[in-house]
């Protein structure tokens, strides 16, 4: 109960998932459990995509636009009670427990994490930046430009959305097994490679404006920042001793949300100054994909020594 109030108090209902998730597998498994509670992602966008794209070809564009916008957001009330149900059940690790017994758990772990582990937040943040900001790029600021500029339906657009998030959950889990094989960092390395080659392919293709183009280019994009994002959780639990690793997951992976929800305004905001093209924004996608690629290079060395972890 102590690391479920600590990950409260900082936003980390995720954070609490993979620590815990990370915890409790083998060293040697780590990143492949640590990558279930990322599937989070996806079957979210499924879900509420999936209510705007039903919700808006079922009614007229004005009545949504007056009220229907809202009922995806009610259908969503009863999933929260079902998560904070889920999340009283949860026990803390064995690795916690062993802490507790010890007396050994952090009074302050955010002045802590703040104080000696702070070039371990910015590397965790770096990896985190491209499974949330690369995610939004590719999705949200999208369906914004596709139906703004490129004049696509906005539920032709919400519906390449959920193609993405159903192919990125077999990606997830690939990801994650790669991970407990190769080491965690090389899947964020290769990742972030990959979604630097393609980022000018793949606003290429959408910027064609044809449908299949452009719910191939989503998916690919989606794909190759989702690689990263599936071992970002193993990586982050990685850099922090048990004592404060609920609170420095927490606060790398909110500096990362942060960042990242600010993405698609900037890449509205710089589109609009250079003439509504869409290379700006694939030179967004390379800075992002450098910057976890920095990250993943940069996490071994900062990383907490245990045996059986791979990076």
């Amino acid at each position: 109960m102590l690391r479920v109030l600590q990950g409260l108090a900082v936003g980390g209902e995720w954070s609490g998932a993979v620590t815990i998730a990370a915890e409790n597998a083998s060293p040697e498994e780590r990143a492949k459990y640590a990558s279930i509670p990322q599937l989070g992602s996806p079957v979210g966008t499924i879900l509420s995509s999936g209510a705007f794209f039903l919700t808006s070809a079922l009614l007229s564009e004005d009545v949504f636009d007056s009220w229907g916008w809202r009922i995806p957001f009610l259908l969503a009330l009863p999933l929260l009670g079902v998560s904070i149900l889920i999340r009283r059940q949860l026990e803390e690790s064995p690795e916690f427990e062993a802490l507790q017994e010890e007396d050994a758990v952090a009074e302050a772990p955010l002045r802590q994490v703040f104080v000696g582990a702070w070039r371990q937040l910015l590397v965790g943040a770096s990896v985190m930046l491209i499974g949330a900001g690369g995610f939004y790029l590719i999705t949200t600021f999208i369906i914004s430009y596709g139906k703004r500029v490129l004049g696509l339906e906005a539920s032709m657009l919400l519906l390449a959305t959920v193609i993405a998030a159903v192919i990125e959950i077999p990606v997830i889990i690939s990801g994650g097994r790669w991970g407990s094989r190769f080491g965690s960092c090389r899947v964020v390395i290769g990742g972030a490679v990959a979604t630097m080659v393609l980022a000018f392919p793949i606003f290429w293709a959408i910027g064609t404006a044809h449908p299949v183009l452009v719910v191939l280019g989503m998916s690919v994009g989606v794909a190759a920042v989702s690689y990263p994002y599936a071992v970002s959780g193993a990586v982050l639990t990685s850099l922090f001793p048990a004592k404060v690793r609920y609170s420095g997951v927490a606060v790398s992976s909110n500096i990362a949300g942060l960042v990242s929800g600010c993405v698609p305004l900037i890449a509205t905001a710089v589109l609009t100054v250079t003439g509504d093209h869409l290379w700006p924004a694939a030179i967004m996608l390379v800075a992002i994909g450098a910057i976890a690629l920095a990250g993943g290079v940069l996490a071994p060395r900062w990383s907490v020594v245990e045996d059986g972890l791979k990076h």
